[in-house]
């Protein structure tokens, strides 16, 4: 199981190419990208990506990819030499039209960047990918090896709070049985004192208490609740991604939970309600951290 939340970093270094990548990674509800690098290395988006894909399912994904040319030759310069050529020759005819002193100098030509421009070197993609996927790879993998430590703590966490529901559900169980013979017995003092004295319908105590009993059951309740449970507990054993099934079953468990405060009575079952629906949603800030 991993977390969305974790950072990797690799380093490339050779005679002609120096390589550097950072990816960081937090929760989202999918896989969503975002990718800095230098313009002369935007051609790479695509694969890019496809790297990020193959590693990773969900989260926000950050990469940052820097490089220094130290002779592979990606940039490269191309001088628009026509349009140097009538620059040069406009600019003699503006120094004789005005009868202007001086020779032209280089400087002169330069004040115009129009005439020069950076381009992309040829087969240059074929020359850096391998380097350039062989590093985004070892940060992805770096990546993924703190995610899933990450995840392992998480799991930790959950099981510990699992435990901690099973327990309120048992408990909710036993309170559910004292709490109707409590009522029954409530009920006959109150029947005899409206009667007073007077001879008690047994048969219609029972009926009066069964329908309470029904109304108050959570037994249904408390099956489907452990039902969640354990299916939560053997997908925490999944090694995919797992995160979205896992915030499925939290909703669920979070409705069987409101079910039974709904039909709660007294003091006890209340309160374990109320500590299930608080371990239930600390759960879930946790699952929201899970790919």
């Amino acid at each position: 199981m991993r977390s969305m939340t974790g950072f990797g970093k690799a380093d490339y270094k050779s005679k002609e190419l120096n390589l550097s990548v950072e990816v960081t990674s937090v929760n989202n509800r999918f896989l969503e990208y975002s990718i800095r690098m230098p313009k002369q290395l935007f051609f790479l988006e695509p694969r890019v990506k496809e790297l990020i894909a193959a590693k990773l399912n969900r989260g926000k994904v950050n990469l940052t990819l820097n490089y220094e040319d130290n002779g592979i030759g990606i940039d490269r310069l191309v001088i628009n030499r026509s349009l140097a050529d009538e620059l040069l020759r406009e600019l003699k005819n503006l120094k004789k039209r005005y009868k202007l002193g001086g020779e032209l100098e280089l400087e002169e030509i330069l004040a115009f960047p129009e005439i020069f421009r950076v381009e992309k070197s040829s087969n240059i993609e074929k020359k850096i990918w391998p380097s350039v996927s062989k590093t985004i790879n070892k940060a992805l993998d770096d990546l993924v090896a703190m995610r899933e430590k990450e995840g392992e703590n998480l799991k930790k966490d959950i099981i510990k709070r699992m435990a901690q529901m099973a327990g309120d559900i048992e408990g909710i169980e036993k309170g559910a049985k004292e709490h109707l013979a409590i009522y029954r017995e409530k009920l006959s003092r109150r029947i005899a004192e409206v009667l007073d004295n007077r001879t008690l319908d047994g048969a219609r105590l029972e009926e009066e208490v069964a329908y309470f009993a029904e109304r108050a059951d959570v037994t249904e309740e408390c099956v489907r609740f452990r039902s969640h449970l354990k299916q939560f507990q053997l997908d925490l054993k999944q090694t995919g991604p797992v995160g979205k099934r896992l915030n499925f079953i939290l909703q669920e468990l979070n409705r069987e939970a409101n079910t039974i405060g709904s039909k709660a009575a007294g003091v006890t079952i209340p309160g374990l309600v109320l500590q299930l629906k608080e371990e239930i949603e600390k759960v879930r800030e946790q699952v929201q951290n899970i790919e």
